[in-house]
């Protein structure tokens, strides 16, 4: 017997019904017996207690105790061969032969030749060799968490000590190869010509060679004099001693920093800092960019996490940025910061409730600053922020959300902050309906009521540079931002109150009626007035041009801005099918949704408008329009033209239409490589047909507005669309705007003349269309079960709250890095995407806009040129200008524990290169080779 424990027990219980009640007594007295059998030392027998002889006392517990041996195993050990099983019954050794395999508590061993000595608990294993002496079969043994393959191992499964012979190991994301490994206890081994690598191999592509080194299993490893080799060749640097962090998980560290060269701010060096675990929740990254010309910059990266209930991070940063010396013509310092915040929690932790964050704030210089960007930050100038806390009430149509909103404008330095924005929403409620209602509804139980109500507030400023701060200071003019932003502070409350209603279907339910109605107001603190004032221009001819430039001034005060609407309208679908006999094509269908809607906007903020008069500039000619301003709209507001009405009684009318095609369905071969193919097949009927649309949308939409004067137009201008798919590959979209009065000489409309008016076949004029066109095509996976498993990983990713800011983040990064991401698992992928503009050019924009038609193609291609080598160019050309705005060439190679990549864009605005060649374990991803360099509009940019 073995065991852990050298005890056992044995309980007489009390015989009693189900009642409690004893079943009878004993009325013969027991009598005491004595054991005339003498005990053993080892064994002793306690009596505890006599057996009860009345109802009232419970029989008491009997106990003995063995003595186990010391050299007693825990547990039992079981064994398998499926070759042969040879026992030595006198040495007590038994010979395992054929995929053997012994288990032993927590331990698996499996070889193709295994001893065991049940006298000294020792385990032998050999690994198996082929004809040329090259091992086809390790010995592998798993102990807990911890693999270990090796040629030979002598083990004591009871000491868990021993010595293994071409040891590997795997520590985390790190390889551990031992020509000779001493393991001493559960968790230390020494080792002998130790290999470390992070590349999977039996024979590594490189690594670090040590003669000693000590491990501690998931924490550790300590050697002497240490070298590099690479395919087995060393490289002659030698280190003194080697440090290998095997720690799972989130441990505590100095960052590895890069060594950096930039032309304008020197030599320096980047990401040197410290990461620090807090707590199991908490950790930090705190690191730092120093350059020889006197730039540098700061980073504190905490980072937060609660399981099913939260998770975050924060990144605040500071930079200070000088240009070369003083006293040089190019000389700059520019002091920015960057504020991002991700935050997002899982709906399930709280139901109704949700928090969400994603702030990107930064100064609006600081992409310009950041040393070697991506050229992708440089042309991003603009970024968001939002702050959301949101409230469902269950079982109650009430919805609450607050919000911080943040807009800013790099180009323009705008900077513009919307807190707090608060609203309140009572969904659609019906009175009139009954609650436990049967049969058909009355129509009066299909009247809707709803109520929104919320309250904004809105402030913005302009970013001054440090050459305007020192003028602005000389001048005693200067003020902050934060002084500037409270200026330009203005709040507005808005209600509104929604009534709808949705009629019975009549003509047989062909004919849908909706009336509806609505009404709403807006409280602004602010009203503005605005002046013109006159600018004198010369342009390149050497003219003298003057022009009217609108000036807004802002006054505290109260406005209040209504809005109501009433209207009904009217839906119905025609449908037409034109069948084919005993053809590939069996029908073709068109559906037909003509819609027709009353409506009536009265105009209740006439007062809210102010009429200016301005003058524009042109090369030769001046030309005065009338706009309209409205005064309750802020800083931000845009110029009406007088053209536009603000009281509408008219109708709305548009048709939109979709034709469909239902053909025989082609069956798929088994060797059909069509590299193209889609999920059109699940389409397929039982008979074998499957519906194909020729057309998914084309129609018009206008309106005719009975109220309109003759200085804007009655009825509007004809809004066209068309869409479709073509062979479920190619995305074809188009619009335009049919202006249907006649133009005068300028180009403008004449809104009293209707272009048919003349008596001549004309529907109007094409004042502006775009059409745009993409397609992509790639082959199919070589593996289609890693391309699935991947898909799905990452749907399951972004379908998870919890995971969604950590996956955008990623996004981004691989859409700024694209080389570092090559599947190499599909073999081609082309991706090309074509726009075609027209705008009709007027005496104001003919002069800039020539004959009004622009075009440009984007482009992308992957293309593995071996099963190692991709090869991707992506780039932007513009045929109006004949010129290539960007081009870029990448090649990449998969060295299986190490990625390479080469990137050059040799021309266009932007330019680049820049090489990388780097390991793709995270463990060492700051051991890589790194250069790269940008250029802009000709000169060097970073």
């Amino acid at each position: 017997m073995a065991g852990k424990k050298d005890v056992a027990a044995f309980v007489l219980p009390e015989l009693s019904d189900a009642r409690g009640g004893i079943f009878q007594k004993d009325t013969i007295p027991q009598k005491s017996i004595k054991d005339t059998v003498p005990l053993k030392e080892g064994l002793k027998i306690t009596d505890s207690a006599k057996l009860a002889t009345d109802t009232g006392k419970r029989a008491k517990t009997d106990t003995f105790r063995l003595k186990i041996s010391k050299d007693t195993l825990s547990g039992p050990v079981t064994y398998s061969g499926q070759d042969s099983i040879v026992g030595f019954l006198d040495s007590k050794k038994i010979n395992l032969y054929g995929k053997a395999k012994a288990e032993y508590q927590d331990m698996t061993l499996t070889a193709p030749e295994i001893a065991i000595d049940q006298t000294n608990h020792i385990v032998t294993a050999k690994a198996g060799r082929d004809s040329t002496g090259e091992i086809s079969d390790y010995a592998e043994m798993k102990q807990g968490e911890e693999n270990y393959k090796s040629e030979g191992m002598e083990y004591n499964i009871k000491t868990q000590q021993g010595i293994t012979k071409g040891t590997i190991t795997q520590q985390g994301e790190m390889y551990v190869h031992s020509e000779i490994a001493k393991k001493i206890d559960a968790r230390t081994m020494y080792g002998q010509g130790t290999f470390f690598t992070t590349c999977n191999l039996d024979h590594p592509h490189f690594g670090f060679r040590a003669r000693r080194a000590k491990i501690v299993n998931k924490k550790l490893a300590i050697t002497g004099a240490v070298r590099p080799e690479f395919d087995s060749v060393p490289v002659p640097i030698y280190l003194p001693f080697g440090i290998y962090p095997l720690s799972q998980g989130r441990h505590s560290g100095f960052m590895s920093p890069s060594f950096e060269r930039n032309d304008q701010m020197g030599l320096g060096l980047s990401r040197l800092g410290y990461y620090q675990v807090i707590d199991d929740h908490w950790d930090v990254q705190v690191y730092g960019n120093v350059y020889s010309y006197g730039s540098w910059m700061v980073n504190l990266l905490p980072s937060y996490r609660k399981i099913y209930k939260y998770q975050g991070s924060f990144n605040f940063g500071l930079q200070r940025t000088r240009r070369n010396f003083r006293g040089d013509p190019d000389f700059s310092k520019v002091s920015t910061y960057t504020l991002n915040w991700a935050h997002s929690s899982d709906s399930r932790s709280r139901p109704g409730v949700n928090f969400s964050a994603n702030v990107n704030m930064s100064s609006t210089r600081y992409n310009e600053n950041i040393p070697n960007s991506n050229l992708l930050n440089l042309a991003n100038n603009t970024a968001g922020s939002s702050i959301t806390y949101a409230k469902t009430w269950q079982d109650k149509p009430f919805n609450f959300t607050a919000s911080f909103n943040h807009n800013q404008n790099n180009a323009q330095r705008l900077v513009t902050f919307n807190f707090p924005n608060m609203a309140f929403t009572v969904n659609t409620i019906y009175p009139f309906q009954k609650k436990n209602a049967a049969g058909s509804k009355k129509w009066y139980e299909q009247l809707g009521i709803g109520f929104q109500t919320g309250f904004q507030n809105s402030m913005s400023y302009y970013e001054y540079s440090d050459r305007q701060k020192d003028s602005l200071k000389e001048l005693s003019q200067y003020r902050n931002a934060f002084a500037r932003m409270w200026d330009t502070a203005q709040w507005n409350a808005n209600q509104s109150i929604p009534i709808s209603l949705s009629l019975p279907p009549i003509l047989g339910g062909a004919l849908m009626i909706s009336p509806s109605i609505s009404y709403s107001q807006n409280v602004v603190s602010r009203v503005a007035t605005y002046n013109v004032e006159q600018r004198t221009i010369v342009n390149p001819a050497g003219q003298t041009i003057t022009y009217d430039t609108v000036i807004a001034n802002m006054r505290k005060g109260i406005g209040l801005n209504k809005q109501m609407s009433m209207g009904i309208s009217f839906n119905t679908a025609l449908y037409g099918t034109y069948q084919f006999k005993n053809r590939q094509v069996q029908a073709i269908r068109h559906v037909i949704r003509p819609t027709l809607s009353l409506n009536y906007t009265p105009d209740l903020n006439k007062d809210n408008f102010q009429e200016v008069r301005i003058r524009g500039k042109g090369d030769a000619s001046e030309v005065y329009s009338t706009v309209f301003y409205d005064r309750l709209a802020g800083l931000g507001a845009q110029s009406v033209p007088r053209y536009v009405p603000r009281r509408f009684g008219g109708i709305n009318f548009g048709i939109d239409n979709n034709l469909e095609m239902k053909v025989k369905a082609r069956k798929k071969k088994k060797e059909d490589s069509d590299s193209t193919s889609t999920d059109s097949d699940s389409k397929v009927d039982e008979n074998g047909f499957k519906k194909i649309r020729l057309i998914e949308g084309f129609g018009f939409t206008s309106g005719y507005n009975m109220f309109a004067d003759t200085n804007s137009y009655k009825l509007a201008p004809f809004n066209l669309y068309f869409r479709t798919n073509l062979f479920e590959k190619i995305n074809l979209s188009a619009n335009g705007t049919l202006m249907p009065y006649k133009l005068d000489a300028n180009g403008y409309p004449i809104w009293s003349k209707y272009a048919w008016e003349d008596g001549r076949f004309n529907v109007g004029t094409l004042t502006n269309a775009s059409v745009t066109m993409s397609t992509s095509f790639q082959s199919k996976p070589k593996d289609p079960q890693k391309a699935k498993q991947r898909e799905e990983a990452l749907n399951k990713q972004l379908n998870d709250p919890m995971l969604q800011s950590q996956q955008q983040r990623l996004l981004e990064y691989m859409r700024q890095n694209p080389a570092e991401f090559v599947d190499f698992n599909t073999q081609w992928s082309i991706n090309i995407s074509y726009s075609l503009t027209y705008s009709r050019p007027t005496t104001t924009s003919g002069g800039y806009a020539g004959n009004g038609i622009n075009s440009s193609t984007n482009f992308n291609g992957s293309f593995n040129l071996t099963p190692k080598w991709n090869f991707n160019v992506n780039g932007a050309y513009d045929f109006k200008t004949k010129q290539i705005q960007t081009v870029g060439f990448t090649i990449s190679r998969d060295l299986h524990c190490w990625q390479f990549s080469a990137s050059v864009s040799p021309v266009g605005i932007y330019k680049y290169y820049n090489f990388t060649i780097s390991p793709k374990s995270g463990m060492l991803q700051d051991l890589k080779i790194n250069r790269n360099r940008s250029f802009f509009n000709g000169g060097p940019r970073y």
